[in-house]
């Protein structure tokens, strides 16, 4: 069997990358529920938990920031990166950041005049989630209409 091209190998990983953004953005949204359904006490398994909704918004965050795939050979990433992928994520990290400080200034508000209801953790649980999550989807959705 021969080795499929470059080219080959960025088309395929494009249509995968275009199908796995909303399904990253739906484990984040799962993941709120597993969250924010932990003990008032520290225990180790909200340690886990929370070290993991922290290295998986790092990764996804570095994802969304560089196009990922660090482990594909440099002429695929490079394929895959073309302007309109860049103009993709640029415009999925800004409606990303949107949301991001509507939910920020959304918290602060309810906070001013019903203080109480969400800690500082959680808040920034929120909204962290809700940008990397929009940004994820947006992104997902520019590429697969890019790809139609």
């Amino acid at each position: 069997m021969s080795e499929i091209s470059p080219a080959e190998a960025a088309e395929r990983l494009t249509r995968r990358r275009a199908r796995i953004m909303p399904v990253l953005a739906l484990f984040l949204f799962i993941q709120q529920a597993a969250f924010f359904t932990r003990s008032d006490l520290m225990q180790s398994v909200d340690l886990v938990r929370t070290a993991g909704w922290l290295l998986f918004s790092a990764v996804v965050l570095a994802a969304l920031l560089t196009g990922g795939l660090w482990f594909k050979p440099r002429e695929v990433r490079e394929l895959m990166n073309d302007e309109v992928t860049r103009a993709n994520r640029a415009e999925a990290l800004g409606a990303g950041f949107t949301v991001a400080m509507f939910a920020g200034i959304l918290l602060y508000g309810a906070d001013s005049f019903a203080p109480g209801p969400v800690d500082l953790r959680d808040g920034i649980h929120l909204i962290v989630s809700a940008g990397l999550a929009t940004a994820l989807l947006r992104f997902g959705l520019l590429e697969r209409r890019a790809l139609a």
